[in-house]
C-alpha cells in the first residue's frame, strides 16, 4: 500500500522509510507538514505516519486538518512520537489520529502497527469505493429523473413536496421553486377529495405501492401515476396518456362500428335486390299503364317515393359496412354546405348565420354523405334546442401540424364547425354519443351522429364534440382538402332521349329477380338483353359472342355473387378478353370499393342498388359516351 510519511529527522526518516519499503510499501517521504499537503493534494493516499513534533505545522495540527475534510474519514493516520503520557495519547486520539507509535520503537512494534494499519486502510478503501459509487449512482439517477419524458415528485410524511422535476412542473402547472417545501394539498386544493389524494392516502396507510389512473386539476389531461412509499416519503411517477386514451376511445367506436357494419352490410345488400325489383316493377308499370288507367299513377308515384325513402335507409346501414367507400367527386364544400344546411333547416325555428371562407379549398368527397353528416349534426342542434334558438355555421381552411392531434396525420383540412344555444352535452354522455343505437330522446333511433362519425373517418377525416357547455355545443369535422379543381355536375337527361338503337348488352346478377327486372328494363331502352347469373357464364357468353363478330356494346356486373365469380374477378378476364370492353359495376353492398372506384377496377361506370329505369340509363349513357371518347371511331354510340 502506499503510506505518506512526515517525518522531519533525515536519519529517523530514512530508517522508516527502509523498513517499510523492505515490507513491499510503497513511500512518499516529506520533512514538513506544508509538504505532506502538498502530496496529498497530488495523490491519492490513505495511509498516513505523522511525527508529532514538526517544524511549522505539528503533526497534530495536520492531522486535526485532515479530518476537517469533506473525505477526512478516509484516512487511516498512525502518530509517531516521544511522548508516553496518557494525556498524551487522549490528545492524540482527539486529534483524529487511529493509533499511536512511541519513540523509540522496535522492528516488531511497527510490524504490529503496520498489520493494524493495512487490515483498516483495506476497510477504508472498500467504503471509499462504495461511496464513490454510492455517488455516482446517486448523481445519475437525479440526471435521470430529471431528463426522464416522465414526470417525478416526492412527498414526505407531512405531505410537503420535497422534488419535483421538470416534467412534474409541467403536470402541475407551476415551477419546482412554487412547490418544494410546501404542504401538497394546500397547494393543489383542486386535488383534494379526488382519486389522486385517496390513493396517496391510501399508500401512505398502507405502505403499499399502487398504480392508478387520475386528471390534472382542471381535468383537462389524464396521467398514468405509479406510486410507491419509501421510508415514510411517496414517490409519484406521472406519465401522460391523454392521447393514449383519446386514441383507446376512437379505437373502441371504429370496432363498434365494424361490428354493426358486418351485419348491416349483410342486411342492406338483399334488402337493396328487393328494392331493386320494387322500385324497377313500379317504374314499368308507371310508364307501360295504359291511358284508360292513369288515376293510378299517383298511387305508383307514392309507392315508388316510399320505396326511394327504404333505399336511403339502406344507405345509412351501408354506411356503417365494414370496408364501404364513398363515391368520392371532387366537389365545392361551400356550394354543399350551403345547399345541406337550407335544406336540413327548411320548416324549423332556428335562425342560422353561416361564415363561409371565400377561398374555401375544395374536397374529393361523397356529396350525398357529407350531406347527410350534415343534416344529422343540424337535426341534433334542433332538438338541443327545443324553442328555438341560432346556430353558427363555420367553414374554414386549415393547415394542422404534425404535433396538433395524433387522430389526423399533418396536411391541409377543411373545417367545419357548427355551434348551438342548446343545453349542452353531459359529461357522462358525451364519450357516448357517437356509439350507434345511443340516444337519450324517446323517439331517437340512435345513428345519426354514429353514421356521421363512421361517414367522417371513411373519407379520412374527424368528427368530434369540440366543446360543450351549458350554453350551447360545437361539433366540429375536418376533411382532407383536395388539389383538384371541383367537378362540374351533369345535368341528367330526360327519359325520351335515353334511348338505345338495338345495342347488345350483357347482364350477370346471381339474384333472378334483379337479373329479370334489369333486362326488362334495358329491353325498354331499345338493348337486345343477354343475361346470366354469374361471372363465369358471363365471361364464356362475352368470348363466344366476340368470336362471332358479335361484340356486347356494355356489360353490366354485379359486384357480389354468393358462392361464385363476381364482377370484379370477372372484369379482370373480361379484359383479358377484349380490352375496349365497356363495364358497369353494379352492387347493393359497400364492401366493394370498386362502386367507388370503378376507373381503378377497369370498369367504365357504377351503378348502385336499388336504381330506377333513368338511373340504369344515366349509368349506361356515361360509360358508353367515355368509351366513345377513349376507343376508335366507329363503335355503335348513343341515338337520340
Amino acid at each position: 500500500m502506499k503510506i505518506l510519511l512526515v517525518e522531519d529527522d533525515p536519519s529517523t526518516r530514512r530508517v522508516l522509510q527502509m523498513l517499510l519499503e523492505q515490507r513491499g510499501h510503497e513511500v512518499v517521504a516529506c520533512e514538513s507538514a506544508e509538504e505532506a499537503e502538498t502530496a496529498l493534494s497530488d495523490q491519492v493516499i490513505r495511509f498516513l505516519i505523522l511525527d508529532w513534533m514538526l517544524p511549522g505545522k505539528t503533526g497534530i495540527e495536520l492531522c486535526r486538518q485532515v479530518r476537517a475534510q469533506a473525505n477526512g474519514d478516509e484516512f487511516f493516520i498512525l502518530l509517531v512520537t516521544a511522548r508516553s503520557e496518557p494525556e498524551d495519547l487522549r490528545k492524540a486520539l482527539e486529534a483524529g489520529a487511529n493509533d499511536y507509535l512511541i519513540k523509540p520503537f522496535t522492528a516488531d512494534w511497527l510490524n504490529v502497527r503496520l498489520a493494524v494499519a493495512d487490515r483498516h486502510v483495506r476497510e477504508i478503501e472498500e467504503r471509499t469505493a462504495s461511496r464513490v459509487a454510492l455517488r455516482a449512482s446517486a448523481r445519475m439517477g437525479v440526471s435521470v429523473l430529471e431528463n426522464t419524458t416522465e414526470g417525478f415528485f416526492a412527498l414526505d410524511s407531512e405531505w410537503k413536496c420535497i422534488y419535483v422535476n421538470p416534467k412534474a412542473e409541467e403536470f402541475f402547472g407551476c415551477s419546482r421553486e412554487e412547490i418544494v417545501g410546501k404542504n401538497f394539498w394546500a397547494k393543489f386544493p383542486d386535488f383534494g377529495g379526488s382519486i389522486f389524494e385517496k390513493n396517496c392516502r391510501r399508500i401512505a396507510a398502507e405502505n403499499l405501492p399502487l398504480e392508478f389512473e387520475a386528471t390534472n386539476a382542471s381535468g383537462t389531461s389524464c396521467f398514468e401515476v405509479h406510486a410507491h412509499p419509501n421510508n415514510g416519503d411517496i414517490f409519484l411517477f406521472v406519465r401522460d396518456i391523454t392521447e393514449r386514451k383519446r386514441t383507446e376511445e376512437e379505437r373502441l367506436k371504429t370496432s363498434k362500428l365494424e361490428s354493426l357494419g358486418t351485419l348491416a352490410g349483410g342486411i342492406a345488400h338483399d334488402l337493396n335486390n328487393i328494392l331493386t325489383v320494387i322500385s324497377g316493377n313500379l317504374g314499368l308499370a308507371q310508364l307501360e299503364a295504359p291511358d284508360e288507367t292513369r288515376t293510378i299513377l299517383p298511387f305508383l308515384t307514392k309507392a315508388g317515393a316510399a320505396a326511394q325513402h327504404a333505399a336511403g335507409l339502406s344507405g345509412q346501414l351501408l354506411t356503417f359496412a365494414k370496408g364501404g367507400a364513398p363515391q368520392k367527386r371532387v366537389v365545392s364544400i361551400s356550394d354543399l354546405v350551403k345547399k345541406a344546411s337550407e335544406l336540413s333547416l327548411y320548416g324549423s325555428n332556428l335562425s342560422a348565420r353561416a361564415d363561409i371562407a371565400r377561398d374555401l379549398w375544395p374536397a374529393e368527397v361523397d356529396a350525398n354523405q357529407i350531406e347527410q353528416v350534415i343534416n344529422a349534426l343540424v337535426l341534433n342542434a334542433r332538438e338541443a334546442m327545443p324553442s328555438g334558438g341560432s346556430l353558427r355555421i363555420t367553414v374554414v381552411n386549415i393547415e394542422l401540424p404534425e404535433s396538433r392531434d395524433s387522430r389526423l396525420p399533418a396536411g391541409r383540412y377543411i373545417k367545419f364547425s357548427l355551434a348551438d344555444e342548446g343545453r349542452g352535452v353531459a359529461p357522462e354522455v358525451s364519450a357516448k354519443i357517437f356509439d350507434p343505437y345511443y340516444t337519450t330522446k324517446a323517439s331517437g333511433s340512435g345513428l345519426g351522429l354514429s353514421i356521421g362519425y363512421s361517414v367522417i373517418r371513411k373519407h379520412g377525416g374527424l368528427l368530434e364534440l369540440e366543446s360543450s357547455s351549458p350554453t350551447g355545443s360545437i361539433f366540429t369535422f375536418y376533411l382532407p382538402a383536395s388539389e383538384s379543381v371541383a367537378e362540374t355536375v351533369e345535368t341528367p337527361q330526360s327519359d325520351r332521349v335515353l334511348q338505345f338503337a338495338r345495342q347488345r348488352i350483357l347482364v350477370m346478377d346471381d339474384d333472378p329477380g334483379v337479373r329479370d327486372l334489369t333486362s326488362h328494363l334495358l329491353g325498354t331502352l331499345g338493348f337486345q338483353v343477354t343475361s346470366v347469373p354469374d361471372g363465369l357464364e358471363a365471361v364464356r357468353v362475352y368470348e363466344k359472342a366476340l368470336h362471332r363478330g358479335e361484340r356486347f356494346d356494355a356489360v353490366v356486373l354485379d359486384a357480389t355473387v354468393r358462392g361464385g365469380m363476381g364482377g370484379v374477378a370477372a372484369i379482370e378476364r373480361l379484359r383479358g378478353v377484349d380490352p375496349e370492353v365497356t363495364a358497369v359495376i353494379c352492387s347493393g353492398y359497400s364492401d366493394e370499393s370498386a362502386l367507388a372506384q370503378f376507373s381503378a377496377y377497369g370498369f367504365r361506370g357504377s351503378l348502385p342498388k336499388p336504381f330506377t329505369r333513368h338511373e340504369l340509363a344515366e349509368a349506361l349513357r356515361r360509360a358508353m359516351s367515355k368509351a366513345r371518347v377513349i376507343d376508335a371511331p366507329g363503335k355503335p354510340v348513343l341515338t337520340p
